[in-house]
């Protein structure tokens, strides 16, 4: 898939959304029963959900986190390798100022990081460069 990064609110039909959270400076992630790896919140946007409360529900759900600061980031558009759709998403970044108790689901509990574990279900690689470039961000908000 090819990906192209537009700043947030640029792209309309956001069907998938990505919050990336942090918890006392800590990185917040999630053990996924099945896939049994490391995973941050992230989801479908139901039908008549806009991105935000898709990302508060996706985080909620996967993490128990409610109470919490959230900001879009930045929107991408994925091309499908034989060019035949795309899908639209929205990273956000989520600064929680407690941990809630995790509901059931596919996550089986939440862990605190330093950085990206090893053990993540995508490429770390385009992890830890998303995460810097989240702390890029963040620095321009001081």
């Amino acid at each position: 898939m090819a990906m192209t990064e537009y700043p947030a609110g640029r792209l309309d039909n956001i069907e998938f959304v990505a919050v990336f959270t942090r918890y006392r400076g800590k990185w917040v992630y999630c053990w996924h029963r099945r896939r049994k790896s490391w995973e941050h919140p992230a989801g479908h946007v139901e039908p008549n959900e806009t991105p935000m409360e898709a990302a508060k529900r996706e985080l909620f759900e996967e993490t128990g986190i409610e109470d919490c600061r959230i900001l879009p980031l930045w929107d991408y558009e994925y091309v499908w390798e034989n060019g035949q759709g795309r899908n639209n998403g929205r990273v956000f970044y989520a600064e929680a100022n407690s941990l809630g108790v995790l509901p059931e689901s596919e996550m089986e509990r939440i862990e605190l990081f330093d950085t990206a574990p090893e053990n993540y279900t995508y490429d770390r690689n385009d992890e830890l460069a998303d995460m810097e470039k989240i702390e890029k961000m963040l620095r321009a908000y001081r």
